[in-house]
């Protein structure tokens, strides 16, 4: 659920409605204020604003201003005009179609990579160099893209299963593994059950879910978060979310990667020249250099 959302959702005092009304019709321009100056341009006290933020589940006024503050730059940022969920219209040239989805994909990376925190990409990173196997629990559609993350890891030796069934797997899972759950809404149900499980057993896990606040999120070590410009439904593809994932996979599997560099591009390197040894173009922009042969040095 988007903070705003959570707002409209919630019962105020008339004194709290006046802070909780400053606040989003001033939007970013409360960034400098203190607690006593937005109190006083409110008509309110600064305790009723330690009460607003009681009421939307924050510790206090600080971190609900941040959070706020957060989701408001990114719901006004500016978009090329394509429709996430109707990227294209009957009676579309192929060649607009082409453009359309090219602009919509980039900008989808985009907005993914503005709201990724540094300190929680980090922190994902050494859950997953340190876990004994890496698990991933996701809802049917999302196998697929999770597949291809799951081949990349195994070319570096590390394990990752994609799991079928989120209840069983979160039962066998040790504090030695991690999991990485992975849902739009960030509320899926058996999803959601699956984290109560593993935060029941000490299992940590990594969420990856859309910018509002879900519940995901809050039970999860360390969140991502997905471009969220599609509805739940309503939409004739999943253009923008499936790159947003596929995207945020790519930057956990470098990250990575790049934790132990020297040893994963000499094992990565030196399994693919025997397995891939075959592969040819005549292309020769993929034409490969012909190895050293330093026994004959």
């Amino acid at each position: 659920m988007l903070l705003l959302d959570k707002i409209q959702a919630t019962s105020f005092s008339p004194g709290e409605q006046s802070a909780v009304d400053f606040m989003l019709e001033q939007k970013e321009d409360i960034r400098d204020m203190t607690v006593k100056e937005i109190a006083a341009a409110a008509y309110c006290a600064p305790s009723t604003l330690i009460r607003v933020a009681h009421k939307l589940g924050f510790e206090g006024w600080s971190a609900l201003k941040e959070s706020f503050l957060e989701e408001t730059e990114y719901l006004s940022h500016q978009h090329s005009g394509v429709d996430a969920n109707f990227p294209f219209f009957k009676g579309d040239t192929d060649i607009t179609i082409s453009e359309n989805l090219a602009v919509l994909e980039c900008e989808s990376i985009m907005d993914t990579l503005s709201m990724l925190d540094a300190a929680q990409l980090h922190k994902a990173t050494m859950m997953l160099r340190h876990a004994k196997i890496i698990y991933i629990l996701t809802a049917y559609p999302n196998h697929e893209l999770t597949g291809m993350f799951r081949e990349q890891m195994l070319r570096i030796g590390r394990t990752v299963v994609v799991v079928h069934q989120p209840l069983y797997a979160a039962w066998l899972m040790t504090p030695e593994d991690c999991a990485i759950i992975l849902s739009y809404s960030g509320e899926t149900g058996l999803l959601v059950e699956a984290a109560r499980i593993l935060n029941e057993r000490k299992v940590p896990f990594i969420s990856i879910s859309n910018v509002g606040e879900t519940t995901l999120a809050r039970r999860s070590q360390a969140t991502l978060k997905l471009c969220t410009r599609e509805k739940l439904y309503s939409k004739i593809g999943s253009f923008s979310s499936e790159i947003s994932v596929f995207y945020l996979l790519h930057v956990l599997y470098a990250c990575l990667f790049e934790s132990e560099y020297d040893r994963n591009v000499e094992r990565k390197l030196g399994i693919s020249r025997r397995v891939e040894a075959r592969r040819h173009s005549t292309t020769s922009l993929l034409q490969e250099e012909e190895p050293e042969d330093t026994e004959n040095r």
